[in-house]
Parts: structure tokens; C-alpha cells; sequence
């Protein structure tokens, strides 16, 4: 198993979703549990909803790699990895089962709890590295676990595309760097069956609904 001790400055505010991308649980839990890996989460779920707990969140998983979220750097440095068993896009990505989401609904209330974590800082792989990653997807539903990330006041002002990508979470660097890749994560939040960085007037109204919710 991969970890390292938490730096005492290092407090855990995130919790990060993830999917496995891999053709079966078995060969998703040997992965998580090899050092040789290079990776490993602290919590895997199955689609039976069977939570496998499979590092105590005191140490730091390395479920994030390089990834950045509003002024942070290295999430692992300041997260919970959640890995829900999925094929993915690459081995046929599918629905996620009610189990699962029971399961980590239960999960992260008693994370949320325990760790002083806030809705607003439950978040997605795709978010934290949008230049890398697209789990846990457009078929993810968050609202199934009763969690609305956003509660941004509405006002008269009209933003740019630019300022919502901010205010979504996004750091600064990302939006500069991979603005479209930045654009199709946000996609995949509002679950849209048709992932591209085009920016329709559907999108924009959509995308503001969504951090103004």
C-alpha cells in the first residue's frame, strides 16, 4: 500500500471522487493495494455498495497526482480519495448502482463529520487535473448523495466564462492553460451526454444556474 504521513500543516478540507477505470474490482483492489502501483485511495466502493476502507485517512493516499484546485497544489496533501468501481471511458463506462450511492452518501456524511468537511469542498478528480482526468464522470449524479457543491448568492452581474471557471474552483493556472479542457469537466458536472469545450448559450446559462444554484 502507498502512503505518506500528513505534514502537520497539510489539514485534510477535501474529499475527491474518483472511478477505477478498470475492467473488475478484484484488478481495481490489487492496484489500490500494490506498492509497486503507485497509486492508492483510502475508501472503494463496489457496485454491491461494499465500502472497502483501505487507508486510515490520517495518512495521505496517492489518488490525486498532479493536480491543482483554487490555491492549492498536490491535493493529496489535502484530501480523501474515493474510488467508485466503474470500468470508466475506456473499458465501457456505465451507470453508477443505487448501492453506490447509498454507500457513499453514507461515507461522506460520516467524512463530512468527522473532518469538518464542507459541500462545497466534495469535488472530482476531473476538476482537481481536467488536462487529465474524467472521472468520475458525466453519468456521476452528486445530487443522488444530496450534495449541492455550490450556494453562490445571484446577482446582476454578468460574469465571463472566465470568472466562472474561478468561481467554480478551478485554479487560476488551469483556466489559463487548459481552459477547454476546463470547460468539458464543468460538462461533466452538469452531466451532459456530449462532452466538448464548445460554449453555447445553453451552456453558459447552464454553467451559471450551476454555481449560482
Amino acid at each position: 500500500m502507498n502512503y505518506s504521513a500528513r505534514k502537520k500543516n497539510k489539514i485534510v478540507k477535501y474529499i475527491v471522487i474518483h472511478y477505477t477505470g478498470m475492467k473488475t474490482l478484484k484488478s481495481a483492489y490489487q492496484k489500490l493495494s500494490d506498492k509497486s502501483s503507485n497509486v492508492s485511495a483510502h475508501y472503494l466502493i463496489s457496485r454491491k455498495g461494499i465500502i472497502f476502507n483501505l487507508l486510515c485517512p490520517k495518512y495521505k493516499a496517492w489518488h490525486a497526482g498532479k493536480s491543482k484546485w483554487k490555491n492549492n497544489i498536490n491535493i493529496n496533501d489535502y484530501s480523501i480519495g474515493i474510488e467508485l468501481e466503474n470500468k470508466g471511458h475506456d473499458y465501457g463506462y456505465t451507470n453508477y448502482s443505487k448501492k453506490q450511492y447509498s454507500s457513499l452518501k453514507n461515507l461522506i456524511y460520516f467524512l463530512k463529520i468527522n473532518f469538518f468537511i464542507l459541500n462545497k469542498n466534495i469535488i472530482f478528480h476531473s476538476d482537481i487535473a481536467p488536462n487529465r482526468k474524467e472521472d468520475p464522470g458525466e453519468r456521476f449524479f452528486i445530487k443522488k448523495i444530496g450534495i449541492n457543491r455550490f450556494n453562490n448568492k445571484k446577482t446582476k452581474k454578468i460574469y465571463t466564462i472566465d470568472e466562472m471557471l474561478k468561481l467554480y474552483g478551478f485554479h487560476m493556472s488551469y483556466i489559463e492553460n487548459h481552459k477547454r479542457f476546463c470547460i468539458m469537466a464543468v460538462k461533466r458536472s452538469l452531466n451532459y451526454a456530449v462532452i466538448n469545450s464548445s460554449q453555447s448559450k445553453k451552456f453558459v446559462k447552464d454553467f451559471y444556474n450551476l454555481i449560482f444554484s
